[in-house]
């Protein structure tokens, strides 16, 4: 008899209350997790979480590891605020680059598979379309940082890198949808950039792809991003359509008048079809995708706004 023994993991994942961590604990089936926050307390029933401040709390961390001894651990935390990491360069390089240092060398010991999601900012947004073999060259420290932390970690071959972008869905914590939404719904004007463009990728289809990833007990890297290479001009139209609400509230403005403190890479968009192709997903364009949030709006957590 051929039996398939369905084997349940053991999953550590760090950065449980934040969005992506959140979602994929609460979203994914017959595993057993443990998680990690740092101000925000997770509530997750069963579930063993532990509040861990990084770096402070390193040995903290690494004795976890070393106890559970997860088969995979999770790293969902960053820094992910640009303008931050540009002008906090210390504390970026410490989360970033050597704490992923620190996990990956003890991952390694105990065999524990680390999945480690990146970024599409390791690239210099002149081309787009940008496969997962491309060369890398950021332009901004965060994504240098995460260039830097994705090449760490690869060293050993059994790790997976998984990039992904301006993630989107039905949670309070998708910061522009938010503002999006409450801003529109008010009849209230809103100012998009219109010239720089990323891969829009649903929350759902990222935690699905993170499960399927892990299923397939893949490697290397590969990019978890939605179909669509959209500005935040596009984004918010789509939004304004699907939620009818009036378009001409969405006002197109330059990247270049704005006064951030990193450079954005104006066409970091990513192919998404090696994902696709592997692990037999689909990933919402920008239209299914918002209609999905649309459709969802009762009964979620953005609630109080969408009354």
């Amino acid at each position: 008899l051929n039996i398939h023994i369905f084997k349940i993991m053991k999953i550590l994942v760090l950065g449980g209350s934040g969005l992506v961590g959140e979602h994929f604990t609460t979203n994914s089936k017959s595993n057993d997790f443990i998680t990690t926050y740092r101000n925000n307390v997770t509530n997750f029933p069963n579930i063993i979480s532990v509040k861990i401040n990084l770096p402070q709390d390193w040995l903290k961390l690494e004795e976890l590891i070393l106890k559970e001894k997860p088969d995979i651990v999770l790293n969902s935390i960053a820094y992910s605020n640009s303008d931050f990491c540009e002008t906090n360069r210390e504390e970026t390089y410490t989360l970033h680059v050597k704490i992923s240092e620190k996990i990956t060398t003890i991952c390694s010991k105990i065999n524990s598979k680390i999945v480690f999601l990146s970024t599409d900012y390791v690239f210099d947004g002149k081309k787009g379309n940008y496969a997962e073999n491309d060369k890398t060259n950021p332009i901004n420290y965060y994504g240098h940082t995460k260039d830097l932390a994705e090449k760490i970690i690869l060293k050993n071959e059994n790790n997976l890198v998984l990039r992904t972008a301006m993630v989107y869905g039905s949670s309070s914590k998708v910061r522009f949808l938010r503002y999006v939404i409450e801003n529109l719904k008010k009849d209230q004007e809103i100012n998009t950039y219109d010239d720089i463009f990323n891969s829009a990728t649903l929350l759902d289809d990222l935690t699905n792809g993170i499960s399927k990833a892990i299923e397939f007990d893949a490697n290397g890297i590969y990019h978890m991003v939605g179909s669509s290479c959209v500005s935040r001009f596009d984004f918010a139209k789509t939004v304004a359509k699907v939620f009818n609400f009036n378009e001409n509230l969405v006002k197109p403005v330059s990247i270049v008048s704005s006064k951030l403190k990193a450079q954005r890479p104006v066409k970091p968009c990513l192919n998404n079809s090696k994902a696709v192709k592997t692990f037999n997903i689909k990933f919402s364009s920008i239209n299914e995708g918002i209609k999905r949030v649309y459709e969802r709006r009762d009964g979620l957590d953005m609630l109080n706004i969408w009354k």
